[in-house]
Order: C-alpha cells, then structure tokens, then sequence
C-alpha cells in the first residue's frame, strides 16, 4: 500500500511537471507572436537641410524634442508683417527670426508660411563642439532652464540640431549671412518712440486724399506730446514749424548717408546746427500738417533715396 501510494504521487508530479512546460511553452508562442504583430514605431529621420527649408518637418521635430512649448505653423494674412505678427503673441521679432532660419529677408508676403511659437524664444542651431554649458553660457541662461524645455538634452547633443532657448535673442553670427546682413543694419538706428505702427512704408491709400501714393517712411501712432528721441547721432539740418505737409518737423543729417524726418510734431526742442546724440530728446509729437491724428512720421534717406525703416528698427 505504502508503495502504490509513492507511485501515485510520483506520477502526478510528473504529470504536473508536463502540463507546466506545456502551458508555458504556449504562453512564450503567444507573447511571440503578439511581439511579432505589434506594430513597430519609428522616429523620423531628418537631413539639416529639410529642417531648415521645410516647416512641417521642423515642426514634427520640435514636437519630439521641446517640452512647454508649442509650435504652430502661420499663414501670414494681408497687411500683415513680422512686427505685426509678433505682437499677437507677446514677443520681439527675434523669436519669429530665430524659429525660422530660411527667412533670408524682413518683408513677409501674403500667405507665407512661418513657424511661430507660443512663447518667446529662438532656435539654437547645434554645433560640433557645443555643450549643454556652452549653450547656456552663449545665451545667459541656467542649464536647468534648457533641460527642463528640451527632451534632447538628455541625450546625446550631437545627435540634435536645435535646442529651443526660451525668453532669448537668435545669435547674430549663426544666423545665414543675409540675416547677419539685416542685423547689421540694425544697429545704425533705434525707434524714434515707442508706438503702434499704423501705416507701413510703401504703396497704400492716403487717409487725407484717399488717393493711391507711395509712403516715404512709417507712421508710429502716439499721444500727443510723446517724447521724440533721435534715432541716431548727427546733426540736426531742419528745425521748423513751417515744413509743408510734415507740419512742423526736424531733419538729422547723420553724415554717413543717412538723413531721418521727424513729422506732424508739436514742438521742437533743439536747433539747426545742433549736434545731438542717438536718443537725445529732439521734440514731441503731434499731429500738425496734413494729419488725421496725434502720430510722428519717421522717414530714413540713404544717399537721398527713401528707404523702409523697419528695416532698421525692431
């Protein structure tokens, strides 16, 4: 009896033991196969080319790489331009140039595509040597900032070509050379005043005539009395209060080509042959002349042709 009782259990641990590999080996065919049908994710692939050319590209890019940032892809409308634009969402210009490094000029047309960000801040184009710290360093700004808004810095950096710098300027020098062109520029001038621009340079209807003409420079729409600075050094070459459809206004002879016109003033506040520095207090606006409201007209002249001024000023 103690013997038919050994070989009973005998016998079932062995059946026990059959049915457990059996079952197992089934659950790994199962999880086999199951792995075998997943379906496979693969991350895009990107030249440095596509990135910089094509916006869908780049945005797809940015969506695996930034963290808190949202980028969208903006059609500009009509009479739209990139100050314009910028203001909708709060930044400077720079964060619209630095998020888009195929722009080659300021003027934007008409259905133009741009990449525009929910928050101000560039692009920064990767380099070989370039660290985390460096790039902090560059910018002014604390390692944890950049990793807290960029997935790609906790990995290999050199695989990456951009990392988004939040609250920052585009560095000039890695900008393409028409852009670094455009930036130079910008450093000859700064805004007269602080304002909204209601009439850009170019063709477009006269708000007193209603007939087509060409604007020589900008409208920057103020209070009445706002203080008008120099936009440049020089030499002040016309002071008066009697300068046909500018009213009263001041001419700056800058001596290096460049003359600006400040119009439709209500008070001077310097003389001709007066030297003044760049941002001196030179008058306050008004809206003397041929005018429809308090705002200054600011033209800039270069060697006696009129030129845009937002080519200047940001």
């Amino acid at each position: 009896m103690f013997r038919n009782l050994i070989i009973r259990w005998t016998v079932f641990f062995i059946v026990l033991t059959v049915v457990y590999f059996v079952v197992n080996a089934k659950v790994h065919a199962v999880a086999e196969a199951s792995l075998k049908s997943a379906i496979t994710v693969t991350l895009p692939v990107y030249t440095k080319d596509e990135l910089i050319n094509n916006l869908e590209s780049r945005l797809k890019y940015l969506y695996l790489k930034t963290k808190g940032v949202k980028f969208y892809v903006y059609k500009v409308k009509r009479r739209e331009n990139l100050w314009t634009i910028a203001k909708k969402y709060g930044y400077s210009v720079h964060t619209i140039i630095g998020c888009n490094p195929q722009m080659k000029t300021y003027n934007v047309n008409e259905g133009q595509k741009l990449l525009i960000p929910n928050v101000g801040g560039t692009l920064h184009p990767v380099q070989p040597e370039d660290t985390i710290k460096t790039i902090s360093e560059k910018y002014g700004v604390e390692e944890s900032v950049l990793k807290n808004t960029n997935f790609a810095l906790n990995g290999d950096l050199r695989q990456e070509f951009f990392v988004f710098v939040p609250g920052k300027r585009p560095l000039v020098n890695l900008l393409n050379e028409k852009m670094q062109q455009k930036y130079a520029l910008r450093e000859l001038f700064v805004s007269p005043l602080a304002g909204r621009i209601t009439s850009a340079f170019g063709k477009r209807r006269h708000p007193v005539t209603g007939k087509a003409s060409r604007h020589g420079g900008i409208d920057i729409a103020v209070k009445e009395g706002s203080w008008v600075g120099a936009a440049a050094s020089g030499v002040v070459t016309v002071a008066s209060y009697d300068v046909g459809h500018y009213g009263v206004a001041v001419f700056i002879d800058h001596q290096n080509g460049y003359i600006t016109h400040y119009g439709h003033l209500s008070k001077i506040l310097v003389r001709v042959g007066q030297r003044v520095k760049q941002g001196q207090l030179i008058a306050r606006s008004g809206s003397t002349g041929r005018s429809t409201g308090p705002h200054l007209h600011f033209t800039v002249k270069r060697n006696g042709v009129n030129v845009d001024p937002l080519q200047f000023l940001w």
